[in-house]
């Protein structure tokens, strides 16, 4: 799997919402963005929010993955397994649950790279699944390292057996990151991360369901 940096990973594991993430909602993917995903690509698109006070990177990315969206949400809630999804990742505990499931709060501790601190991230994700097996997550932030980090998770049932994953994001160190330097790890490292976690939810789904037989419609 592909080495990424952690501060990508930061952005697709850790996504906060705040007050200005709440303009996140499920977004209308244009045709072209359809195509490659349909293709195996993994998309992704980086800009400045020169409208925000703060003037945070904002991204949208994705991939289809061939596997159950219930598989794929398991894999990014394990905090154990986040090595599989980046090797610069130092510290990923719950500190507290729900008793429903419906939210939790977390901890993480990434680093950058090897001449920066290491960043700590503290946040509630809050959970809601519909009838179809499509998820959400919404990510609050509690404190950290991030000035802004604000997002949504869109982990959407194609059919029992292939999930689109569709994120939005805006973030902003409280170091003095340069804003370019930030898009371009950004631009690189979540097409990464998207394909490492395609590639341990497939294997993951292939296992379950050579054991317990594939999904059928009506399981969904």
């Amino acid at each position: 799997m592909t080495r990424t940096t952690p501060l990508a990973l930061s952005i697709l594991l850790s996504l906060a919402l705040s007050t200005v993430a709440s303009a996140f909602e499920r977004p209308d993917l244009t045709a072209e963005e359809i195509i490659a995903l349909e293709r195996g690509e993994a998309i992704i698109s980086v800009w400045k929010d020169r409208e925000h006070k703060k003037k945070p990177t904002v991204s949208r990315g994705g991939i289809d993955i061939m596997a159950s969206s219930d598989d794929v949400l398991a894999i990014m809630l394990d905090c154990g397994r986040a090595l599989e999804l980046s090797s610069d990742i130092r510290l990923c505990e719950v500190l507290e649950t729900s008793g429903n499931g419906d939210w939790d709060i977390r901890k993480q501790k990434f680093a950058v790279s090897p001449v920066l601190p290491k960043f700590n991230s503290t946040f509630r994700t809050n959970y809601v699944t519909d009838e179809n097996r499509n998820h959400v997550m919404e990510i609050e932030r509690i404190s950290g390292d991030l000035s802004v980090q604000d997002g949504r998770w869109d982990i959407i049932a194609l059919s029992p057996t292939e999930t689109r994953v569709i994120y939005q994001a805006a973030i902003k160190p409280k170091l003095p990151i340069p804003a370019k330097v930030i898009r371009k790890q950004v631009a690189i490292g979540i097409p990464d991360i998207l394909r490492n976690l395609r590639d341990v939810s497939e294997n993951d789904f292939i296992i379950r369901t050579s054991n317990a037989g594939t999904p059928k419609q009506g399981d969904m």
